[in-house]
């Protein structure tokens, strides 16, 4: 017997909607937050420019614009500090402490950003945004943390792909909720819608339990973890040997690491890059976030580049908002095929073909072909969606044990930041110099070179033992693995 629950049984049913409310809890304030404000553009070029002319003197549109570019990739460096701060909270304290933490602070945040709209003081709006930027990954790391540890193995994938999914209904429902005719009229409403959902989040997480695997091999709490493990999988046969099972393997681990480990007391940064299979671990982690790249300015900037190809204003933002439809349905259904198709296998060929359609984009642009340039961008939004965004994010704290990996998750998280902030201000400038063959500089060929790394040293991870992954990076092979072996019901 097995205590793996089934996707459809009512205890996976559970289990899903459970990880579904933590996703949306998530993402709700920076998914939301991005794109509503995007649809309400004009309200908030006015409050900006409001606020200066006040006080000082009106701004002309490309201040405005250069205002905003700013905020915008200051949201990208402050995540940076955020990142690298998130370890200590959730390897010393707790995922439900760090969760906690995050998103009371990204509403507290919220609630600054909604106050400072009725003054003239932008910098009020600024620096709650810029809070909110700090605790965003400390909320990601939590969440990617418990999607991991309270999944049995065979359901990981499909747990793990949520957080991609949430983000994109998030973005959906503030693109949606920012037009002018629902509650884009009022910049002031539209910064307190997440304010009441983030303040029942933060009861709800401080209800909840902590991870099963957190509670049994940091805390030594086997009671309250097979507590958890009840509250989050429902009561199967075999949770409490499970539970022993768990102990038993970490101790085992424990006495094989001792030698590796005499050097570093605590898991840290240099701990990963002096350690050979942390450090590979890494360098596909950073391999694999290379694919996500263009999906930033794509997300942000679409409109600008459709309106730039001769594309007329009305054709360009109503692609923009169906562009995030298309992503939105495509996140759903990976999240349904996810743990049916090897992870590596869809990630390669989802991966191999976002870059065949950001190089068809570049040509058509360059051959003035707007239908077929517009469409590349839907081909690309679609293979994100299905293959890229859900894969990425699962695979540090796949191939990491649990001491390393919420360190692991947050190294990967500021690497991509500093990436994203890097290729964002590059684009526009690019763009407008050579055209759409500026995405085949920055993005395509990287991808590329990110593409055959990864189909030479990416190991399967799909219905995988942590431990067994992280053998195979040390260079251990397994001929054969238990079929019915009862720790997978925890990764």
């Amino acid at each position: 017997m097995t205590s793996d629950p089934s996707l459809l049984s009512w205890n996976g049913v559970r289990l899903f909607l459970i990880c579904s409310l933590l996703t949306a809890m998530t993402n709700f304030p920076s998914g939301f937050s991005h794109t509503s404000v995007n649809t309400a553009v004009h309200k908030l070029n006015e409050y900006l420019n409001n606020s200066f002319t006040e006080r000082y003197r009106p701004l002309d549109h490309e201040e405005v614009s250069l205002l905003k570019s700013g905020i915008n990739s200051a949201w990208y460096l402050f995540q940076v500090i955020g990142a690298m701060c998130s370890p200590f909270l959730c390897d010393n304290y707790g995922r439900k402490v760090a969760f906690a933490i995050s998103i009371a602070f990204m509403t507290f945040a919220g609630a600054m950003q909604m106050l400072a709209s009725f003054t003239p003081y932008s910098e009020v709006l600024i620096a709650g945004r810029l809070i909110a930027a700090v605790f965003s990954p400390l909320s990601d790391a939590a969440l990617i943390l418990y999607l991991q540890e309270i999944s049995p193995a065979s359901l990981r994938g499909t747990m793990s792909s949520l957080y991609s999914t949430g983000y994109a209904t998030m973005c959906l429902l503030g693109m949606l909720l920012g037009h002018e005719g629902l509650l884009g009229h009022s910049l002031s409403v539209l910064l307190f819608v997440p304010v009441i959902p983030g303040i029942l989040s933060t009861a709800f997480i401080l209800w909840m339990p902590d991870t099963p695997k957190f509670l049994m091999l940091v805390k030594k709490d086997k009671v309250a973890a097979l507590k958890s493990l009840r509250f989050f999988q429902g009561y199967l046969p075999d949770q409490t040997l499970l539970i022993d099972s768990m102990e038993q393997h970490q101790k085992e681990e424990s006495a094989g690491n001792n030698n590796e480990k005499k050097e570093e007391s605590s898991t840290s940064v240099m701990h990963i890059l002096r350690t050979s299979h942390l450090r590979k671990a890494m360098m596909l982690s950073v391999a694999a976030a290379i694919l996500t790249l263009p999906f930033y300015p794509i997300l942000q900037n679409s409109t600008f580049f459709f309106t730039d190809m001769g594309v007329d204003t009305k054709t360009s933002q109503m692609a923009s908002s169906l562009m995030m439809v298309v992503l939105t349905v495509s996140s759903i259904c990976s999240t349904m095929i996810i743990d049916k198709v090897p992870r590596r296998v869809l990630l390669l060929s989802c991966g191999s073909c976002t870059v065949i359609f950001l190089t068809i984009f570049a040509v058509a642009e360059q051959m003035h072909q707007q239908s077929m340039a517009m469409g590349a961008c839907f081909g690309f939004v679609m293979a994100y969606g299905v293959g890229v965004g859900p894969v990425i994010w699962s695979i540090p704290p796949e191939l990491s044990p649990l001491a390393d990996r919420s360190m692991m998750f947050c190294f990967v998280y500021s690497i991509h930041s500093c990436l994203v902030v890097v290729t964002n201000f590059s684009t526009i400038p690019l763009f407008m110099s050579i055209g759409a063959f500026s995405f085949v500089v920055l993005f395509a060929i990287p991808s590329a070179l990110a593409l055959v790394y990864l189909l030479i040293c990416l190991p399967e991870t799909s219905g995988r033992e942590i431990h067994v992954i992280i053998n195979e990076l040390k260079g251990f092979v397994e001929n054969k693995e238990p079929k019915a072996n009862i720790i997978s019901s925890i990764a």
